[in-house]
């Protein structure tokens, strides 16, 4: 072994420390003694301290308690645990003392006393109720004991305090007390009702003695406060009797206690208050003393104040400055110690860190002395008081023993005090000192646990973490030095306590607990830690020194003399203390003998004779005497070490010295050896001037050309005089294989010798040349050799030859490396731009254009080019990414030909206007370049730009786009370690790199690479990290997104569901665990099932999810078999009687994503023997009605299995039925028996005959112990042996018996038949219930975004307006084109003219509404007439609107005001209708409203494909609508299919092919459409092809394509009803190839064309083509198949709705069947609330952009201004009818029209269940803007019901909507007028305003005789004579009467 030499040490110790975080650099030990707390229960369990321990606790109640204190007896520990005390003795090996059952027990939360005072005296319990008793764990959170009195008092969770002998902790401390004593002091140390609610925990206990000889007890409790009491003894009874209560110290908000301690005259209490500041407060002993003097006081107010005991009450604050700039303000841990105060602070670092810093009690003291004799002197700078008079506390002198402690009584006093007590409620901030900082060493590990002790005035802490280790640090330095790590255990190290301790009370032996252990082990372990001295001085460990003459680390007990400074040397000192030396001379020549001399330093040694050296390397080590020639300093001869000791190629090693005493080596030094003849092969080139340049002594000897240990006979040579060469003077730059001519200038080489060149050629191979030396200066020579040109032929581009001149075997000296570039053309260039570049460098080599490569000049003919203006044009063939995020930051791979010779040739690089940085050092020569892309405004898709400096452009071949990234940003989020989190937006598949980021508070980060991106998704996972919050970033390139914040916390505590795990030895089970998690950190947590032993672990899913208030989830897991199924069985054999066998347990853990490290342990399962069948001699017969079989089992039960975790199979026996089996579906399960049903057409051929019934799961299959008979058939042998006679005789008396066992035999079949049902319908019931209740909780709730189209297809305005004018889409007469006559024709236009003017329209409206046979249609049509003729002139529209609208208002006032707009009774309500559809149109349903709607509309349409939905039936799984809800079962799944459609007969027009969900219940049809949605959902509804119009054809390798129909001739058939084909039916799989295509071209679908723009299909039609699609189906082809008394049914069979007739016995049970077949529709509701949960998002914001818009259109304004004005004109002032009046206006006649009718807005399908879901969500709106609250009962509709919580929300979005509006400014006429106008020329429509006009003219033609004779009477003279002239001509024309007047003649 050969050592390393003296630099490497520090380097490695460097590294050591370093890598401390991941390597075992640190001394490690584990523990001396561990004790499994588990065996000591037993122990325990047999000594009880209540009566029972029966009382049942809740399983999610149960805790695992665990608190360790040490007793003032040395090696005693108490142990208090769950339900449990023990003592412990740890003096050799630890055992158990005394052992104690205590709990659980009942704790009665409406009693004062305890279950204590229940045990003893039931009749102190009189007044509680057993119902108010609660069975709790006892953990006895706190002890307290007292040697004098010999008692321990131990408070435990039921609220109670037990008093027990300190000496045998199993007796009650007074034999005889009685039950009356029992219950006092109990009751005396609870009294506080307070305490005794749920979540109170006793933290602090504190025993404490005053001068006086007082004892007393104080107790914390967290958040409440504290409470002190003086324990007192007489007649031989302990007394606690209290002397202060929680109010004392209600001003402190107290948020938890840290400790509590006495010191000298006072008591100490440290705690961290609500505002997270760490405070003391100090209170003086004699103060409790006080309360006796004044017991007996008449003064109560006094005795009050005495009794607080807050004369002496003073709280101070306790910081720790970490820094200059930091202080470190809550600690999370406080220990007291040797007078000290000692604080832990935990820091925030990815190292977890704690800070330890210490403050004396006597700085506290000194400091609170100076606030009290400052308040004594009226000097209250910075003090605050407790109380309101602080002038009073400080008015009299105090004499010095008052100022240290305790009160002044005056005659005056306070509520909170006495004058002199100085309650002080803070000073200022006491600043502790920081001590140490403790770094733990591992990333992830983190402090549970601390315990400081003192060794020698010296502090060291061991730190108990979650990993289970025990660091040990010294704390001297600024950060703690870590001495030593002790394994404990592989679980968090709960506490660590002093186990034993010498003398001087200073810690011996160490005691660590953790949840399973204890363990113990010493405090030091020097001698087995440290082997060097350097090593034991440095740990620092105040336990252990140096024994010099011992030569190993020690304590100072074990090493002799240890006094004595010069025999031990302890950690205090610095490691140059260590005895050590240094020789003279350092080197030594090999094979010779040397003499060294030796110099001491550090401690001074004894040297005599006993002394010994050796010298040791490797595996060589020899021992030789020294001579000491004064103290320390010797010599002695080092021997002869062999040159054979170096190893291969070096020439020098280092050896080690060792001094030794009587084979102990006591001190160490190093020398080098060398050997100078090995120079020549340690440095091959440079052998003559490395010879000379040694530190220690070489030669060199010239006549012999080489190295030697001692002088030639040649002189002395030196280093100038080296023969050596300097450089190559001919070209070092040639062609490949070409001759050349190498000239090499060198100095010092004798001419007269023979020279060569050793060529190391670019092969590898070495050649000679023959060297020629000419002389050409004094002392320079010229030395020439020749190469060939095989020799310098390469196959590289550019290849290195190095050259070397030889004389004879040796090489001489080369001043630089003698080497020449061999460049060959041809290679890697075979681009021009690459030839250019390689020309730049090497310019013989140019590119050749006759032969398009790169070559030599001399071998190109002609065209050569050696500039890049003569290569071809650049190409750039691939870019990646090809997409980037607008903002920048992604670097782009430019890839292609000729992209320039240099990088300085490309000048710049753009993509649309945006540029990309080029990035040097990515620059492949002419053909990639890297650039980094700056930011785009625009989403814009553009090719790549490259131009270069030579002025040639090159474009991309692939586009690039700049894609807007969104990230949907996370809510506050809980996650463990390991966590795979899941992120959500759109292009998300953009750029390059995409990573997360988690940084902390202090600014560090952790990066981790996200994968499985995709455009909506991707995926992370977490790295681990300290538990805490994060902020989270994903970094995508350069740009950065938020993501809120992450929790990271501990991995959930788990517990099994049941008491115990069950499962089978072979095949498994179920097993149920709660887990205590939220349902943010379920959400990305994988958990699985781990059994030791098993190969596998298995995946749990959540069955139950927590609530806000429980924080409990329930899993269900697999179990495996029993992995030690065959040492199970082994021992089984052993024991034949089944009463003996015993189960065997295995333990079960739970692991999260995969840390195997952190398993949670949560039982052991119990294996119980595999199930069997009983010995089946026969099998009855099936049930005749459902086919059910009752098979006898055991065993089948309690192992989590259900019925359908079993596969039952009936196996034919005898040849031939191999492979046979009838399969029975089983349904009921349990211990005894195992039932299934059978379809009784496969039964029927097992009757009579012998079969082998086989259960399976997944891992067990179970056989029947021999051959069954199903179903028997009577034995007839004996009937053929009967005599006649019998037969008769049988036959007379079965006549006579017939009648009356036959009504019996028919009740008892009726009866068992009927419960076989009832089970039946149990069974299928709770089956369908849970279902329904899991699909409820897993189903859907997914953002649909991603898989909609976002593409909104308007319908134009032309066609929007007369839809919503006329409310329908066909047979619009103002959009057909009629012919109409001359004469009408002028008719028209006299008629237009007088509706223009305003009084003869108004007279117009108002006299035909007044005609009783004008009905309600008529008046909404002529609205709408009206609508379109003054669409150009909305101005006048709205004048004629408003006016008509106050007539009606005024009319309305004095009725009934809230009918007003209700219904469309009048011309003017429809008028206003219409004239909203106008004026929403822009800034309503443009702008904000259309997108919304649209989404809502196309995410409900996607929703109901999501699931199957029965065609003929028109009902579905996902619908809101009950009326449209498929209420049955029905299971089914998705298939992807690859859909393309073909654009002709001929295969035109093909559409490419995409990747189509569809489901098997889907019929062919419904997979036309879900098809053609897919393909072309960005083209309008009206404008994509129609399923009828195309076939479906099925493509599969090997088989013909196969045509699909809805109906053909494999269609199933029962009866007269005919089942249409499915998916299912024509067994289509995942990834088929379909394609549509136009039917056969002898067929007349087949001309029509696929994409026909032209053709529009309004919504009517797409409604009944919804409505009765099947319909369609039975076309020309199909009818054949069918009949004409066929019926068509899909999902749900009309048999099933009706059945036939049944006899009366059978009804009941025809009728159960039903109800098992076809559920109650009720069972289905929940399918309602899954499919509102899952488009909720897009209700709501519909919801919100009508109610809660961005601005508030013009068009409300003016109205709802309008509507103000009327009231107030009509005296309105009822706030509601105002109301009622805009929501009808508004909501009701314009937005509800548009829910239930988007297809008027866009171009879309609308088919039956998305309307039926629409008039849910329209109904919901409707009941939104009601002013009254109805209370829905539960008979209420469920329709109302699924929306009840969110209509009381959209009132209040109503009541805001309407004081928005109420708050905008007023819109003015003008204002109005000119938006009005803007709108018209904005949305120009296309209506046919002659085929309005020509409608009204003929309203007014038809009512002429009652206008005219009107206009005859009006009071209006333009009506009277004008109007009602030109009326008789226009009427009189229309007869051919007159001639027309002309527009002139018409007064308008």
């Amino acid at each position: 072994m050969t050592l390393l030499p003296p630099l490497l040490l520090p380097l490695i110790l460097i590294a050591c420390g370093q890598l401390l975080t991941t390597t075992n650099c640190q001394p490690t030990r584990h523990v001396d003694d561990v004790f499994r707390i588990d065996d000591a229960i037993a122990a325990a369990s047999s000594t009880a301290d209540v009566t029972s321990f029966d009382c049942p606790v809740p399983k999610a109640e149960q805790s695992r308690f665990f608190r360790l204190d040490p007793v003032d007896t040395n090696a005693t520990v108490i142990l208090s645990m769950s339900n449990f005390l023990l003592e412990m003795d740890l003096t050799n090996e630890i055992k158990t003392v005394r052992g104690l059952r205590t709990g659980p027990q009942y704790n009665y939360t409406d009693c004062e006393q305890s279950s204590t005072c229940t045990a003893v005296s039931p009749s102190d319990t009189s007044n509680c109720k057993r119902e108010n008793a609660q069975c709790v764990e006892d953990n006895s959170n706190l002890i307290s004991t007292s040697h004098s009195l010999n008692l321990l008092v131990s408070c435990g969770s039921v609220r109670n305090c037990i008093f027990r002998k300190l000496s045998d902790i199993a007796e009650p401390y007074e034999a005889n007390r009685t039950a009356a004593y029992a219950c006092e002091n109990s009751r005396i140390l609870i009294e506080n009702k307070q305490w005794v609610e749920s979540g109170r925990k006793y933290e602090y206990m504190h025993e404490m003695y005053n001068r006086s000889g007082s004892h007393f007890l104080m107790i914390a409790i967290d958040g409440m406060g504290m409470r002190t009491y003086q324990v007192s003894n007489s007649d031989n009874n302990s007394k606690y009797e209290p002397i202060d209560d929680t109010n004392s110290y209600v001003q402190l908000n107290v948020k938890k206690y840290l400790n509590i301690f006495s010191h000298g005259d006072f008591v100490y209490t440290v705690f961290n208050d609500k505002s997270n500041s760490t405070k003391l407060f100090r209170i003086c002993m004699s103060s409790f003393d006080d309360y006796k003097k004044y017991r007996d006081s008449s003064n109560d107010e006094e005795l009050d104040i005495l009794k607080s005991g807050m004369g002496s009450f003073n709280t101070v604050t306790i910081q720790c400055p970490l820094d200059d700039e930091n202080l470190l303000k809550q600690a999370s841990n406080i220990e007291f110690l040797d007078g000290n105060l000692i604080l832990y602070y935990e820091l925030v670092s990815v190292t977890h860190e704690i800070a330890v810093c210490k403050i004396s009690i006597a700085d506290i003291n000194s400091a609170i002395r100076r606030a009290r004799q400052d308040c004594s002197e009226e000097n209250l700078t910075n003090i605050e008081f407790y109380g309101d008079d602080t002038g009073q506390r400080c008015r009299s002198s105090l004499s010095p023993e008052w100022v240290a402690c305790g009160p002044q009584l005056t005659s005056i006093f306070h509520k909170f005090a006495f004058v002199a007590g100085f309650p002080f409620k803070n000073l200022d901030a006491l600043h502790a000192k920081m001590q140490s900082k403790i770094r733990l060493p591992n990333i992830g590990e983190r402090a549970v646990s601390f315990q400081t002790f003192i060794f020698k005035s010296t502090f060291y802490t061991f730190v108990g973490t979650t990993s289970g280790n025990a660091y040990k640090f010294v704390m001297k330095d600024a950060t703690a030095k870590l001495a030593e790590k002790v394994i404990v255990s592989k679980l968090p190290i709960l506490q660590i306590r002093s186990g034993l301790s010498n003398s001087e009370g200073e810690a011996e032996k160490i005691v660590a607990l953790t949840e399973k252990e204890l363990s113990t082990f010493k405090a030091e372990s020097c001698e087995s830690l440290y082997d060097d001295c350097h090593a034991c001085l440095t740990s620092q460990d105040p336990f252990c020194g140096w024994c010099i003459y011992q030569a190993r680390c020690t304590t100072v007990g074990s090493c002799e003399e240890s006094q004595n400074p010069k025999r031990w040397i302890p950690t205090s000192h610095n490691s140059t203390r260590c005895p050590s030396f240094d020789v003279n001379p350092q080197y030594v020549v090999t094979n010779s003998f040397k003499d060294v001399n030796a110099s001491f330093t550090g401690v001074e040694l004894t040297l005599n004779g006993s002394f010994t050296m050796s010298v040791s390397l490797a595996n060589f080590s020899k021992e030789f005497n020294i001579t000491i020639l004064r103290q320390n300093k010797i010599t002695f001869q080092i021997p002869p070490l062999s040159s054979d000791l170096l190893e291969s190629g070096t020439d020098h090693a280092t050896a080690s010295l060792i001094l030794n005493l009587n084979g102990r080596p006591i001190s160490k030094s190093s020398f080098t050896f060398f050997d100078c003849t090995r120079i020549r092969q340690t440095y091959r080139t440079k052998p003559c001037s490395s010879c000379l340049t040694q530190k220690w002594s070489c030669y060199w000897c010239a006549r012999e050309n080489s190295c030697l240990n001692q002088r030639c006979s040649g002189g002395k040579f030196s280093i100038n005089q080296c023969p050596k060469t300097t450089k190559v003077l001919s070209s070092t730059s040639i062609l490949s294989g070409e001759d050349e001519m190498f000239q090499i200038n060198a100095k010092n080489l004798d001419p007269a010798q023979s020279y060569s060149c050793e060529i190391d050629s670019c092969t590898g191979r070495k050649y000679t040349a023959k060297g020629q030396v000419v002389a050409t200066s004094p002392g320079n020579v010229l030395v020439t050799c020749n190469a060939t040109a095989d020799q310098l032929a390469c196959k590289a581009r550019e290849s290195t030859v190095k050259i070397l001149v030889v004389m004879g075997d040796k090489i001489v000296d080369q001043e630089h490396i003698l080497s020449v570039t061999v460049y060959n053309c041809a290679i890697d260039s075979p681009l021009c731009g690459q030839c250019i570049s390689l020309h730049h460098e090497f310019d013989a080599c140019i590119w050749c254009n006759s032969t398009s490569s790169c070559s030599s000049r001399t071998l190109c003919p002609s065209s050569p080019v050696d500039g890049m203006g003569g290569c071809e044009l650049p190409r750039i063939t691939s870019i990646s990414p090809t997409s980037a995020p607008t903002d920048g930051g992604t670097i782009i791979t430019i890839e292609g030909t000729n992209i320039g010779s240099s990088y300085d040739d490309i000048s710049k690089i753009m993509v649309d206007n945006s540029n990309c940085i080029k990035i040097n050092n990515t620059y492949t020569i002419a053909k990639r370049i890297q650039c980094i892309m700056q930011n785009s405004d625009l989403e814009v898709t553009s090719q790549v730009n490259v131009w270069t400096t030579y002025n040639v452009q090159a474009k991309s071949i692939e586009t690039f786009s700049f894609k807007a990234v969104k990230i949907v940003p996370f809510p506050l989020t809980e996650v463990i370690n390991d966590s795979v989190i899941k992120v959500v937006g759109t292009n998300l598949d953009t750029g390059n790199s995409l990573e997360l980021i988690l940084e902390s508070d202090d600014g560090k980060q952790e990066i981790t690479t996200c994968n499985d991106r995709k455009s909506e998704a991707f995926n992370c996972t977490l790295p681990n990290m300290p538990k805490g919050m994060y902020m989270a970033k994903i970094k995508l390139d350069g740009y950065s997104f938020g993501l809120q914040n992450f929790t990271y916390e501990d991995k959930p505590e788990a517990t099994a569901e049941n008491d115990e795990i069950v499962a089978f030895q072979s095949g498994g089970g179920k097993g149920r665990f709660i887990v205590n998690a939220t349902v943010a950190l379920l959400k990305w947590m994988i958990i699985e099932l781990h059994v030791e032993g098993a190969p596998k672990r298995k995946g749990c899913y959540v069955v139950q999810t927590p609530t806000r208030t429980t924080r409990k989830a329930v899993i269900e897991c697999e179990i495996p078999p029993n992995p030690n199924k065959m040492e199970h069985d082994k021992s089984m054999k052993n024991q034949t009687l089944p009463s003996r066998r015993k189960r065997s347990t295995v333990g079960a853990y739970l692991i999260y994503n995969n840390d195997d490290g952190d398993k949670k342990y949560v039982g052991t399962v119990q294996y119980q023997s595999d199930p069997t069948f009983g010995i089946i001699d026969e099998l009855p017969c099936a049930n005749t009605e459902n086919g059910t079989l009752y098979i006898p089992a055991t065993k089948f039960g309690r192992t989590g299995l259900d019925a359908t975790d079993y596969t039952v199979y009936f196996s034919p026996a005898g040849e031939g039925n191999e492979g046979k089996k009838v399969q029975c579906k089983v349904n009921f399960i349990d211990p005894e028996t195992l039932s299934c049903r059978v379809r009784r057409t496969e039964l029927n051929s097992l009757q009579n005959t012998k079969i082998k019934i086989t259960a399976q799961t997944r891992y067990l299959t179970i056989e029947t112990p021999s051959e069954v008979t199903y179903c028997p058939g009577p034995n007839l042998t004996w009937v053929y042996a009967v005599i006649p006679v019998l037969l008769i005789m049988i036959g007379c008396i079965f006549w006579v018996l017939y009648k009356l066992r036959l009504k019996s035999r028919n009740q008892r079949s009726e009866r068992k038949m009927l419960m076989s049902k009832l089970d039946d319908l149990e069974n299928a019931t709770r089956e369908t219930a849970r279902n329904e209740y899991f699909q409820l909780q897993t189903g859907y709730m997914e953002d649909f975004t991603q898989n909609i189209s976002h593409k909104i297809n308007y319908r134009s305005p032309t066609k929007y307006f007369a839809q919503t004018f006329f409310n329908k889409t066909e047979n619009i007469p103002v959009l057909s084109n009629n012919k109409i006559g001359d004469d009408e024709l002028k008719q028209i236009e006299s008629f237009e003219n007088l509706l223009k003017n305003e009084e003869f329209l108004l007279f117009f409206i108002t006299t035909l509404e007044e005609q009783k046979n004008f009905n309600v249609l008529q008046k909404g049509e002529l609205a709408s007439l009206l609508a379109v003729t003054f669409y150009e002139d909305l101005p006048y529209f709205t004048k004629v609107m408003l006016k008509l609208l106050a007539d009606l208002i005024k009319a309305q006032a004095s009725k009934n005001p809230k009918l007003l707009l209700r219904r469309s009774a009048s011309v003017v309500e429809k008028m206003v209708s219409h004239w909203m559809s106008i004026t929403m149109y822009d800034e309503y349903i443009y702008e904000q409203s259309g997108t919304p709607l649209f989404l809502l509309t196309k995410a409900i349409h996607y929703l109901v494909n999501l699931a199957p939905w029965d065609v003929t039936a028109d009902k579905a799984m996902n619908s809101l609508n009950e009326m449209t809800l498929l209420g049955n079962k029905a299971s089914y799944n998705t298939i992807d299919i690859n859909a393309s459609v073909q654009g002709s007969e001929t295969g035109e027009t093909t559409v490419k092919p995409k990747l189509i969900k569809v489901i098997d219940l889907d019929t062919i049809t419904q997979a036309k459409e879900k098809i053609i949605d897919g393909l072309f959902s960005d083209l309008p509804y009206s404008e994509q092809p129609k399923p009828k119009d195309l076939e479906l054809v099925l493509f599969r390798p090997e088989s013909e394509p196969k045509v699909l129909n809805d109906i053909d001739t494999t269609s199933e058939a029962n009866g007269v009803y005919v089942k249409i084909n499915t998916i299912e039916h024509f067994k289509v799989l995942n990834n088929d190839t379909v394609l549509l295509r136009p039917y056969a071209i002898n067929t007349e679908k087949s001309r029509r064309p696929l994409l026909n723009s032209d053709r529009k299909y309004d919504s009517t039609e797409r409604k009944q083509r919804g409505k009765h699609r099947h319909r369609d189906i039975l076309n020309e082809e199909n009818e054949p198949l069918m009949g004409r008394k066929k019926k068509l049914y899909h999902l749900i069979s009309p048999k099933e709705l009706a059945p036939e007739e049944v006899a009366e016995g059978r009804k009941h049970a025809e009728m159960i069947q039903k109800l098992i077949k076809t559920p109650l529709q009720e069972m289905f509701l929940t399918r309602m609330v899954k499919a509102k949960s899952t488009i909720h998002v897009y209700v709501n914001n519909v919801m919100k952009s009508i109610l809660k818009p961005e601005k508030i259109p013009k068009g409300v304004c003016y109205f709802f201004g309008f509507l103000d004005g009327e009231a107030a004109k009509n005296k309105i002032t009822d706030p509601e009818i105002l109301h009622i009046w805009k929501t009808n206006s508004l909501l009701l006649r314009y937005w509800v029209n548009i829910l239930k009718n988007p297809e008027f807005v866009f171009d879309i399908q609308k088919t039956t269940i998305v309307d039926s879901c629409l008039n849910v969500i329209t109904q919901a709106f409707m009941d939104g803007c009601t002013v009254t609250n109805v209370k829905l009962s539960k008979d209420a509709p469920s329709n109302k019901l699924l929306y009840a919580k969110d209509v009381m929300e959209y009132k209040i979005w109503v009541k805001e909507f309407y004081s928005n509006v109420s708050s905008q400014d007023s819109v003015n006429k003008e204002e109005m007028d000119n938006f009005l106008l803007g709108l018209s020329k904005k949305f120009k429509v296309e209506f046919n305003r002659t085929a309005a006009l020509q409608q009204m003219l003929g309203l007014l033609k038809k009512y002429s005789k009652e206008i005219l004779a009107i206009m005859k009477v009006n009071e209006n003279i333009y009506i009277r004579n004008e109007a009602y002239y030109n009326i008789e001509n226009i009427l009189k024309l229309g007869n051919g009467e007159v001639s027309f007047p002309s527009p002139q003649e018409i007064s308008v």
